[in-house]
């Protein structure tokens, strides 16, 4: 990351197995600031500590993660913020017009796309940065202001269940090791179910997903 950022950081979520596992992850434990619960501890944390980086979720025990973002930069002027979302279609349209310089929810860390990378790289070269399944949220939401043009596809449960190894971000490889089909069967399934969805790319399946009310964007 650029030098510009100040890579000491502040921690604050519900999550205190999140907590745990970015303490476990972090290579130098001198740089973090503070690891923290609630909206208040944080911006106490803020004001002390004055890290360059804030990695929050928007759920805290108390508080609102998205609030805590909006007042992070009236205590530290130049942090950058990253806010990871755990919730439903509306959660991560709220998170995505944000100020929060990055946005990702928790289901992006499990994809074969790597958001991290490609997160680190915006903020060094200043962008913002709004991870595939925010993406696919916000597209959902203008989605849902337009009706289908027919009435929305019924899905088989073995489609809902390709569907949803779709959303997670499995390969067709590792769909078919999944469902015990071979590679080409995966490809064919794929290919019928982006028609019947009538999505070209992943960011349209997730999209479509969320639309048809799948719940939870890991699906199972």
């Amino acid at each position: 990351m650029s030098s510009e950022i100040r890579l000491s950081a502040g921690f604050a979520s519900a999550r205190r197995l999140l907590l745990l596992g970015f303490f476990r992850l972090a290579l130098n434990k001198q740089r973090l600031a503070f690891m923290v619960t609630t909206e208040q501890d944080a911006l106490e944390g803020l004001a002390r500590a004055r890290p360059g980086l804030l990695i929050v979720s928007n759920q805290l025990e108390q508080g609102s993660g998205l609030a805590l973002v909006e007042q992070a930069r009236a205590l530290v002027e130049d942090i950058r913020t990253i806010l990871i979302v755990d919730g439903q279609q509306n959660d991560l349209v709220a998170a995505a017009q944000s100020s929060a310089d990055a946005v990702l929810a928790e289901a992006d860390c499990f994809t074969e796309a790597k958001p991290v990378i490609a997160l680190s790289r915006s903020l060094a070269l200043g962008r913002r940065y709004r991870s595939p399944f925010v993406q696919a949220a916000l597209e959902a939401a203008a989605v849902d202001r337009a009706p289908w043009r027919d009435e929305p596809p019924q899905l088989s449960p073995r489609e809902l269940e390709f569907l949803a190894l779709l959303v997670e971000g499995s390969g067709d490889r590792e769909i078919a090791g999944s469902l015990g089909i071979s590679y080409e069967a995966a490809r064919s399934r794929s290919k019928a179910l982006r028609r019947k969805l009538g999505a070209g790319n992943r960011v349209q399946v997730v999209a479509k997903a969320l639309q048809l009310g799948l719940g939870r964007l890991t699906g199972r």
